[in-house]
């Protein structure tokens, strides 16, 4: 048998194989588990074929050639109507500039060199008023619009900030406007705070877990730690704005190689913050740097806390006393369980998963005005800009950041996590100016485990009702997993 596009997945309950052309996991038995085991290996098997093997040949499983004959994005024949008619979203970089120097800061002088450092820059109104009317003029078909405001530290800027809101909600009279802001929060005042409780301005303040673990990478300029004057400030906006304060977001970068129960304790122990909306994320490092290192008690105590979401899932266990950011984890894979359930089988035109249609989804704006997709790639890179404000958009930037799995053409269709792929242009873009296929090949493994990592928590939420029914209890809830 010449090699399957498939993948294996086993648990303590069942194994089962993934047929990547029909996007379809099938449980299996033992004996065809071990034959497709050595079938995978490339050399062909010495096992004769089980019963089970031959009858889902026969029905169309095991193919050994992808259905795709060609890596291209479905959107790439709208994406000029995308850009002209459809945004849905700015982000508008107000300064350059920032009264704090965290250690793992993307425009850190030391963390990245391929992304410029922090700088004194500042956005014009006169630009901003162009990012604004070039929103308005390119969302005629869009429902709602969406502005957020970005550093830097924006607060730096808070006049250019409170012109812009007030001359967006001229502009867009009739249409659903909405706005954001991610900030350090160290310099809000209370007539900021009023301000975007008037303006309906979504805060998220950034805040890494308690004093001794925020401390350690989120320093001022002069290298003092943060933590208590971000936390004032906190207190002081749910003093004077308690309903606003209510709907506070905080941002979290978690560094794994910290104790996960520190990290935690901000969560479960701080009534101060334990009601607010977290939204954490690992630590991110770029090609060239040291990889991220987990640390044994962030992970064994990270994992254990994903078990007691499950556990608070099916209301076996307390919600209250699991951690926020497990139970987020969680839930994001009940969400992946139901993608992986109804996703489509492979077409014959195609195109991994992990790029966004550049532009349509949000534009940053960089503070002279150039266009990229999005905040997260590198301000210096030709090959990420997509156009101007005084320009336009640049087509053929986009199409080519759209299509960067033609860059690695055949090793995607050859792919088994194709369809749960997670790599972006970012991730072909090595600093030389063109996308690179080397680039972002280097990062293959890291997906593939994300995707396998994806799977194995699929899998898990789709056996516990059926193989542990006793121990959990019926869910009411629209959408849950019942027995």
């Amino acid at each position: 048998m010449k090699k399957p596009m498939l993948a294996l997945f086993s648990t303590p309950n069942e194994n089962y194989f993934f047929d990547v052309n029909r996007n379809e996991v099938v449980p299996i038995s033992d004996a065809s588990y071990a034959y497709l085991q050595q079938a995978l290996g490339g050399k062909g098997t010495d096992l004769p074929a089980p019963a089970q093997v031959n009858m889902l040949k026969e029905q169309g499983y095991f193919s050994t050639e992808s259905y795709i004959k060609e890596v291209r994005h479905i959107y790439s024949d709208y994406l000029s109507v995308f850009l002209a008619r459809k945004l849905t979203k700015i982000t508008v970089q107000l300064t350059q500039n920032c009264n704090f120097r965290c250690k793992y800061c993307i425009y850190s002088e030391t963390h990245n060199t391929r992304q410029r450092s922090h700088s004194t820059e500042r956005m014009t109104w006169e630009t901003a008023k162009k990012a604004i009317d070039f929103l308005r003029e390119h969302s005629v078909d869009s429902p709602e619009v969406n502005i957020g405001f970005y550093g830097g530290e924006p607060l730096l800027e808070f006049p250019l900030l409170k012109k812009a809101v007030e001359y967006s909600e001229q502009q867009f009279e009739g249409k659903k406007l909405t706005f954001n802001i991610t900030t350090n929060g160290t310099l809000l005042n209370d007539e900021m705070i009023y301000f975007f409780q008037e303006h309906d301005v979504s805060l998220m303040i950034s805040l890494d877990g308690p004093k001794e673990i925020n401390d350690k990478n989120r320093v001022f300029a002069n290298g003092k730690g943060t933590f208590d004057t971000v936390a004032k400030q906190i207190s002081r906006i749910r003093e004077i704005a308690p309903q606003y304060g209510a709907k506070l977001q905080i941002s979290m970068v978690m560094d794994p190689s910290n104790d996960f129960d520190c990290i935690n304790e901000i969560c479960l122990n701080d009534s101060e913050f334990r009601t607010l909306s977290l939204q954490p994320a690992i630590v991110e490092r770029d090609a060239g740097e040291d990889e991220v290192v987990f640390s044994e008690e962030y992970t064994w105590k990270f994992e254990y806390q994903k078990f007691l979401s499950i556990l608070s899932y099916y209301n076996r266990f307390p919600q209250d006393e699991v951690s926020p950011i497990a139970r987020r984890s969680m839930l994001s894979a009940v969400k992946d369980y139901e993608q992986i359930e109804s996703g489509a089988a492979l077409r014959r035109i195609d195109a991994p998963s992990g790029p966004c249609i550049p532009g349509q989804l949000r534009v940053f704006v960089h503070v002279h005005g150039q266009l990229f997709p999005c905040e997260r790639v590198s301000e210096r890179s030709p090959a990420m800009c997509i156009g101007t404000l005084d320009d336009g958009f640049n087509l053929e930037n986009a199409q080519k950041i759209l299509n960067v799995g033609k860059l690695t053409e055949e090793s995607c269709k050859n792919c088994w996590c194709f369809r749960y792929c997670t790599l972006c242009a970012k991730k072909a873009d090595d600093g030389s100016g063109q996308l690179s296929a080397e680039e972002k090949l280097s990062h293959c493994k890291e997906a593939r485990a994300g995707a396998y990592n994806q799977f194995c928590e699929n899998l898990l939420m789709k056996e516990i009702p059926i193989y542990y029914a006793e121990q959990v209890r019926c869910r009411d809830e629209k959408g849950g997993f019942g027995i």
